[in-house]
């Protein structure tokens, strides 16, 4: 939000899609809990691809590199002179292990077993 400073009406949007995504993830994952980590396993997916596209327009210079925002620093403990490629990246890592959870908390609904039966492996991602 620090960084493309969106208007009003654009902050609005996404308030309202994200309600209304909310709640038909809400009815989804009462009708099929592995239905529903699949689909939340293919939105980050393609969150990964988006985000490695940004990267790829940063390095080639036609997205300004600025410096990262304090609040992006301070959530992913990034060193003080990090910048914006420094932030997707992390970003992307987060949209990475989202990705490896939802996918392996279908593979368990699909094989009729219960997410607290079969917690991920230490060191799983």
């Amino acid at each position: 939000m620090e960084v493309a400073q969106p208007r009003w009406y654009e902050r609005a949007l996404v308030f309202t899609v994200q309600g209304v995504f909310f709640n038909a993830y809400f009815i989804g994952y009462l009708v099929s809990p592995k239905f529903a980590h699949r689909v939340v396993g293919y939105l980050e997916e393609e969150a990964i691809h988006s985000y490695t596209e940004f990267l790829a327009e940063v390095d080639r210079g036609n997205i300004e590199n600025v410096p990262a925002p304090a609040i992006a620093i301070d959530y992913w403990r990034l060193p003080p002179d990090s910048t914006l490629r420094d932030v997707v990246v992390a970003v992307r890592a987060d949209e990475a292990h989202h990705r490896d959870v939802n996918h392996f908390a279908s593979d368990i609904h699909f094989q009729g077993r219960e997410l607290k039966e079969a917690p991920a492996p230490v060191g799983y991602h």
